[in-house]
């Protein structure tokens, strides 16, 4: 499955951040297994932004990264403790801008299965993971109502335990899951659950 996603993003010629706005970069790091699983966090209820939402590790740009991806790999280390020489690099999705206006540029990496994750972070209450199998299944908890711009349509609400992926997080991983593993995972209102 690793490979075949590897290889889509090599294939895929993804869009640029967005240069008029600001900028943040996220990390969807997978964990090198037969069923590979996505690492999410719980953001902190105390967060004046996004408090208590599920989100992929990652955060704003700041003028000492080096690059978009320096800023996911920073993020995601003073979010959960993954260090950034444990992260192989696969590629980018296309940058996607959030409803406050920022271009969020996603970056997907490979991380050993047995790698360390701390919730000791000021910004986020746990970290956790979820197989890409639960996904493909496309069980939804609900879908909700989107409208941007000319376009509407329905984004996915899924449910893992007792975290609620959805908004910006459930697009991206939508938007993964459909570009590198052929998902299907409309967005017109249906579901397989």
């Amino acid at each position: 499955m690793l490979t075949k996603i590897a290889r889509r993003l090599v294939e895929h010629n993804s869009s640029p951040p967005v240069e008029e706005l600001k900028k943040a970069a996220v990390l969807l790091a997978l964990s090198d297994a037969d069923d590979p699983e996505l690492l999410y966090t719980l953001r902190s209820s105390k967060m004046s932004s996004h408090g208590g939402e599920v989100s992929f590790p990652g955060g704003m740009y700041e003028l000492e990264d080096e690059s978009l991806e320096q800023t996911a790999l920073r993020e995601s280390y003073e979010e959960t403790g993954l260090n950034s020489q444990d992260v192989r690099i696969l590629g980018t999705l296309d940058t996607t801008v959030s409803r406050f206006n920022v271009s969020v540029t996603p970056y997907v990496g490979v991380v050993p299965v047995d790698t360390d994750l701390n919730s000791d972070s000021d910004e986020i209450d746990a970290c956790f993971k979820v197989p890409l199998s639960f996904f493909l299944e496309d069980k939804r908890h609900r879908n909700d109502f989107i409208e941007r711009g000319d376009e509407s349509f329905f984004m996915p609400v899924y449910k893992y335990d007792s975290f609620i992926i959805w908004g910006l997080t459930a697009m991206i991983t939508v938007n993964f899951l459909n570009l590198t593993l052929d998902a299907g995972i409309d967005l017109q209102g249906k579901g397989r659950g």
